[in-house]
């Protein structure tokens, strides 16, 4: 995802932008101001983005995968700052970017990738290994996607309370907001209708909130993920053409809560049927 969006974004503006605007979040204040007179420019912000390009395709492709996943977690993470030190925040890649740290730092690499066909199978690094080496990772980014939907709950509940959040007017309010200036996805107008349905708002806003509070379910109960999994494709797609925001690493995380090696397994046994 990552390599997609880098590959079809232009760079070329980033490099044209005044340095003194910048405003360094984070670790981002401990790299000397001589490190982004260079950067900002367009020769500067032309090697971030083939060094962002090449290590993402080598850790997409499993090739040289120890170094490279290091490598793409840690220009990735860079990248975000970069852009966040402009003053625009959202929160969409950031669940994304703590799976590409767990990613970096467990065995990814060891079946599905170039760097298994080049070595043998029979290693004995491969054979100490047990099923949890594999399974563990798994699980805890499926945690971090079910923990950023329910912090997000509370967070909700803890800063708005539950009347003020479930008013008539707080989705109105909050999606013209987001419909009014230019730093979202798309410039749907959908939002400037809800005032005329404001009195059923609360129910749908409810029915959300309730989902994000539930997510941790799909982590734990495999028959609640297709519910929830469902609802959150329904959701996701409904924050875009009301209130121009769109969360496409979201909804592809929801690929770690399916079950591959079953899925395979099926597709297994329906071309031995088949071919029978």
């Amino acid at each position: 995802m990552f390599l997609f969006s880098v590959v079809f974004t232009d760079f070329s503006a980033l490099g044209l932008l005044p340095v003194t605007i910048l405003r360094p979040t984070g670790a981002m204040k401990f790299l000397p101001w001589s490190f982004y007179d260079q950067l900002l420019t367009p020769s500067g912000i032309l090697v971030l983005k083939i060094a962002l390009v090449v290590s993402l395709l080598l850790s997409t492709a499993g090739l040289l995968t120890f170094i490279s996943t290091k490598t793409s977690f840690l220009l990735v993470l860079f990248n975000e700052g970069l852009l966040r030190s402009f003053g625009h925040f959202n929160h969409d890649e950031m669940v994304a970017v703590y799976c590409m740290a767990v990613l970096a730092f467990t065995p990814c690499g060891d079946a599905f990738s170039i760097d298994s066909r080049w070595r043998a199978r029979t290693l004995t690094k491969e054979k100490t290994r047990s099923a949890f080496a594999y399974a563990y990772p798994i699980l805890l980014m499926q945690l971090l996607v079910a923990w950023a939907y329910f912090s997000s709950a509370l967070i909700k509940l803890r800063v708005a309370g539950l009347t003020k959040y479930l008013s008539q007017d707080n989705l109105p309010a909050l999606a013209i907001y987001h419909s009014l200036d230019n730093l979202h996805d798309t410039g749907f107008r959908i939002a400037f209708s809800l005032p005329q349905v404001r009195a059923y708002l609360p129910f749908a806003v409810g029915l959300v909130l309730i989902w994000e509070l539930l997510f941790p379910l799909a982590v734990f109960w495999r028959r609640s993920r297709c519910w929830l999994l469902g609802l959150g494709f329904l959701f996701h797609i409904s924050t875009l053409f009301v209130m121009n925001i769109f969360f496409p690493h979201h909804l592809m995380l929801y690929l770690l809560f399916v079950n591959w090696d079953t899925e395979f397994a099926k597709t297994r046994v329906k071309h031995w049927v088949k071919f029978r």
